[in-house]
């Protein structure tokens, strides 16, 4: 389809062909007619005549599946054996070169015209080429005139030639109307089209839109009876229960608390797709907001034995911004860390550095030395129900939304996010948010 549509875009300028060559064969044969029948000069009206069959020859060519570069080889050398010919009729009709000129300044408004301004301006080599051709023989005396100037009737060919510049400038003028009445029905399309998947767009952001105030309206009325049961399973553990009853209750609290984080998260997410958060610029210190995330995880990292460490320019950070969305990215891009590290570290790090246009930024990371990401797998990390969080969410559990929620959050805050990671030796996940000028230290 690419292709078909790339020929036919390239082959507007011969879409007038048929026209110019009926105007140019019709000139010929009259012209032949002329010499031939009525001033008896039967080798130069069959001379005239010679090249109309090629000329001819290239209606068929039009309709042919050859490339362009091929019709435009063919077409050119079609015209160089008509004015060949014409040259030798012109010897034989015994015109000056002064005279003869004027059989042949059409050729270049020819060439223009069906095959572009390069041609044109070949063939005005091509005309000068012909012409010097006929001095030549003027001084030389290579072909014999069977005709001298007073016998051609001047008024006859006159009255041709502007019959057939006439005619020319009339196919000329309908091509340039044809052009006109192209380029407006393509923009009538092209703006009927545009319009067509404007409201397709509109449509489905709305279906969009609509779906995702379905799954926060889902998510927020799962989260009423999720609390409860987690309520009354707290008020069960505290009753006397044997071990095997306990055990039970304790796997209704683990099941529960992981159906609360999933429906939390798909309520996060929702919230956002659904509309632009509000955020706070109140004054915090970005290491003690670090500390204290770090140490909402530390209980969860001993579990595992892991060890849970931070780093930072100084002992504080004064800064301006929404505390709030930074702990939950800092939350979430923790609590990653530590579910996919087995052994070793988390470090989590805090300062202030330059960006590439040199406004200052606030950097975070959490780098661990769990399992990694695979290399293909790091353009959609970010991307919310993608492969990727499929087979973490099969693997690992989770609502998957997690990356997808710190992603949202960082652009609203108009931050920078991303991720360095080796397989098998671990990940380092980084963000980037604007310092506000009060918040700037020397």
């Amino acid at each position: 389809m690419y292709s078909n549509a790339m020929r036919s875009t390239e082959s507007v300028p011969y879409q007038r062909f048929k026209e110019v060559i009926t105007v140019s064969v019709t000139g010929q044969v009259a012209m032949a007619a002329l010499y031939g029948l009525v001033l008896g000069q039967p080798a130069i009206g069959w001379m005239l005549f010679s090249t109309t069959p090629l000329v001819l020859a290239l209606f068929p060519l039009l309709n042919a599946r050859l490339s362009l570069g091929a019709i435009r080889l063919l077409n050119h050398l079609v015209l160089v054996a008509t004015i060949s010919t014409l040259n030798i009729s012109l010897m034989w009709m015994g015109w000056s070169p002064r005279e003869s000129i004027w059989w042949m300044v059409w050729w270049p408004i020819y060439a223009t015209h069906l095959m572009g301004v390069w041609d044109g301006a070949i063939w005005l080599l091509i005309v000068m080429a012909a012409t010097a051709l006929q001095w030549a023989n003027a001084q030389h005396h290579w072909v014999t005139p069977l005709m001298t100037p007073d016998q051609h009737p001047m008024f006859l060919l006159q009255l041709s030639f502007l019959v057939v510049g006439a005619a020319f400038g009339m196919v000329v003028r309908r091509a340039h109307e044809g052009f006109e009445r192209t380029i407006a029905n393509q923009q009538a399309q092209l703006t009927h089209r545009a319009r067509e998947l404007a409201d397709a767009l509109d449509a489905v952001q709305q279906s969009s839109l609509q779906r995702t105030q379905m799954f926060a309206q889902l998510s927020h009325e799962l989260r009423t009876p999720l609390n409860g049961v987690m309520g009354f399973a707290q008020l069960l553990e505290r009753t006397e229960l044997s071990s095997e009853q306990q055990a039970h209750v304790s796997r209704i609290k683990v099941c529960g608390e992981s159906m609360l984080h999933i429906a939390n998260g798909v309520l996060d997410f929702s919230r956002l797709e659904a509309q632009s958060a509000e955020l706070e610029a109140r004054a915090y210190d970005a290491v003690v907001l670090m500390n204290e995330v770090v140490g909402m995880l530390e209980p969860l990292a001993g579990q595992k034995g892991l060890m849970l460490n931070t780093r930072a320019d100084g002992e504080a950070l004064p800064v301006v911004g929404d505390a709030l969305r930074v702990r939950q990215i800092l939350i979430n891009l923790l609590a990653n860390a530590v579910k996919f590290t087995e052994r070793g570290e988390v470090i989590v790090s805090c300062r202030q550095l330059a960006h590439d246009d040199g406004s200052p930024r606030l950097r975070f990371e959490v780098a661990d030395s769990g399992i990694g990401i695979a290399t293909d797998a790091l353009p959609y990390l970010f991307e919310p129900f993608s492969p990727v969080s499929e087979r973490t969410i099969r693997t690992h559990g989770g609502s998957g939304l997690g990356l997808a929620i710190c992603k949202r959050l960082v652009d609203i805050m108009q931050g920078d996010i991303g991720v360095h990671s080796v397989p098998g030796q671990g990940s380092v996940f980084w963000f980037h948010l604007p310092l506000q000028p009060q918040a700037i230290q020397p």
